[in-house]
């Protein structure tokens, strides 16, 4: 998602707005209700010079000239009751129009909020579908901004910029028919200075949509800064490192602060410009039209419309510059959301049969894995092959160890196998079907998998344990609990299991999360088990009590266990060792050691780490 150079053309953006064209024909009717509305008060609004003009013109005849008062039918009395009817029937017009324009803009400013309600879902929706390797390219705060800060820019293209040009348009329309009908001449005259101002706003519009586009990309990196800082604030104050991160962000801020400027000294200059359109418009007129009426050309009823269309036109034009660099602001929004949409989902659901005839999902939790290859993208675009030409196959029912070096592979096998991120078909089996013929609602609730991160939502313990069981009993939960070790942490907890945890599980220790993520699996109860070395932030002898209270838990279901510690799985019915993404050893405990390959080097070699620690932590050992 690459964002456009800075000399990108301005229809490049505004060729985004096909993306809105859906939302546009979901709500067409609400639509065309407005624009109706719209052009209802655009023709109320110039009637009102009309009325003005014609009532001058009457009184002018009736005051100046009695033969022409009586080709009126006015009398001397009349005409006291005539200007009050002329202003009545202003005040009239002009309050009809206010309740059109506001029907219009309830109208089209209400359902730009329901379209980009919409948006947001769809949005929403769409980054689900991603697979764990785009998140790994993209930055958080960058995607927090597209998904709330640029959505909000499209808000305004859907409602106040369609609004504001559509208005403009009508109003050039039924203005332009009005002043025509008085005089061709002094129309053309007049509106003489409006091309030269609307090319120069196409300009400076385009200028406008190249720095409100960086300006946005700015403050995508603000945001990414920000979410970066706060998250590591803890690293960042151990290292004393306050004023050096400071200093990125303030970096960040002064490039924002300087876009926006470029971008408000840019509208200073279209408004500026725009603003004298007006008055020039103003001039032409007075010195075009104001000889006409003496030499009786047009009427000064006529002179006074034509000078009130006109201001009519040069308002709304002056406010369409600001309108078109809200339009291209808006349009550059949009390619920044529709860079998102165009990211290709890669987890679907089969066809409709084959989702009907799987529906249940997995049963007996067979797993079959054959010339399992996978190669994974960095936020750099760096290829790297994770995992190379993995074969084996699990029973029902076995327990199955995974180890090796870091970047082995390990946890991405359990991310493939639990369909998290997609694999070609034939790849994977399980019940002896390929996991791509199941619906993925149905094969990820027969799969229990727990990341090596535990991932908690800042909501009660007990509600983050049960989330995806959510009608467990208070006593499921306990037990659940109990299981995993965390049950005897409770009491550190003020209000036990409704205690708040804080966003991302902030107010647990990195081995309580761990366990609350295991906890809530368990409360699943999933016909397969995935385990990312939920064991990495506690310790040995508390790895040990949650493997004894997992025990019964592992019977009857298929699990496979990651570790970083050869003693995690030595009691497991087998066990893989991965290396550089290849499987290349397989076997029980004993097996592996007897083998003395890379199972049995890591088994020494965390054997004598372990004798090291033990040395030093009890000394008088030695001494004795």
């Amino acid at each position: 998602m690459s964002p456009p150079t800075a000399d990108a053309p301005s229809s490049a953006s505004l060729h985004e707005l096909r993306r809105i064209v859906p939302y546009y024909r979901r709500y067409r009717w609400r639509y065309v209700v407005g624009g109706l509305a719209l052009i209802g008060a655009v023709l109320l609004r110039i009637s009102v010079p009309y009325l003005l003009g014609s009532t001058v013109d009457r009184l002018r005849a009736a005051a100046n000239d009695n033969a022409a008062a009586e080709s009126l039918g006015l009398t001397a009395t009349d005409v006291g009751q005539l200007a009050f009817m002329g202003g009545l029937g202003i005040l009239v017009v002009a309050l009809l129009g206010a309740v059109v324009r506001t029907i219009s803009r309830l109208q089209v400013l209400g359902t730009s909020r329901r379209a980009v309600h919409d948006l947001r879902q769809s949005l929403m929706q769409h980054l689900l579908t991603l697979s764990p390797s785009f998140y790994a390219r993209q930055a958080t705060g960058g995607l927090m901004s597209r998904a709330v800060n640029d959505v909000q820019f499209v808000q305004s293209l859907m409602g106040p910029v369609f609004l504001y040009l559509a208005e403009t348009g009508a109003l050039y329309v039924v203005a332009l028919s009005f002043m025509l009908n008085i005089s061709p001449s002094l129309t053309a005259v007049a509106i003489l200075p409006f091309p030269f101002f609307l090319w120069r706003a196409r300009r400076m519009a385009a200028v406008i949509q190249r720095e409100s586009r960086a300006a946005q990309e700015g403050l995508a990196q603000i945001s990414q800064k920000v979410e970066e800082s706060l998250s590591g604030a803890m690293v960042i104050r151990s290292l004393a490192l306050e004023d050096f991160d400071l200093g990125r962000f303030q970096t960040h801020a002064d490039a924002y602060r300087d876009r926006n400027l470029q971008v408000a000294k840019a509208r200073a200059r279209l408004g500026s410009g725009m603003s004298m359109l007006g008055s020039i418009s103003v001039l032409i007129m007075l010195a075009v039209g104001g000889p006409m009426v003496v030499d009786g050309k047009i009427t000064l009823g006529n002179f006074l419309s034509m000078t009130l269309y006109l201001q009519m036109l040069a308002a709304p034009t002056g406010v369409l510059g600001f309108v078109m660099s809200s339009l291209q602001r808006g349009a550059a929004a949009l390619g920044r959301v529709g860079e998102l949409f165009d990211e290709k989902a890669t987890l679907f659901d089969p066809a409709p049969e084959k989702q009907k005839q799987h529906a249940d999902g997995p049963s007996a939790g067979a797993i079959r894995v054959t010339n399992l290859s996978m190669t994974l993208q960095n936020r750099h675009g760096q290829e790297r092959q994770v995992l190379d030409d993995v074969s084996f196959a699990i029973e029902p029912g076995e327990l199955v160890g995974v180890v090796g070096p870091t970047g082995s592979g390990k946890s991405v096998l359990l991310q493939a196998l639990a369909r998290q991120i997609e694999v070609e078909r034939n790849q994977i089996a399980v019940d002896n079907t390929d996991v791509l013929d199941y619906p993925l609602a149905a094969l990820r609730g027969s799969i229990g998998y727990v990341p090596q991160e535990g991932f908690l939502f800042s909501a009660p313990l007990a509600e983050n344990i049960a989330l995806g069981q959510p009608d467990a009993s208070d006593e499921q939960i306990r037990e659940a609990l109990r299981a995993s070790q965390l049950e005897q942490d409770l009491d550190q907890l003020p209000q036990g299991t409704a205690t708040v945890v804080g966003e991302r599980g902030l107010n647990l220790s990195g081995g309580q999360r761990q366990r609350a993520a295991l906890a809530r699996v368990m409360l699943m109860q999933p016909q397969i088990l995935l385990l990312d070395d939920p064991f990495s932030a506690v310790d040995a002898h508390t790895t040990d009590a949650i493997l004894s209270g997992l025990r019964p838990y592992f019977d009857g279901r298929t699990s496979l266990l990651v570790a970083h510690r050869v003693a995690t799985v030595q009691h497991a019915d087998r066990i893989l060792v991965l290396d550089s993404g290849r499987l290349v050893e397989q076997g029980t405990h004993e097996e592996l050691i007897a083998k003395n390959g890379l199972y049995a080097s890591l088994d020494r070699r965390q054997q004598e780490q372990a004798e090291r620690a033990h040395d030093v932590d009890h000394p008088e050992t030695e001494a004795e």
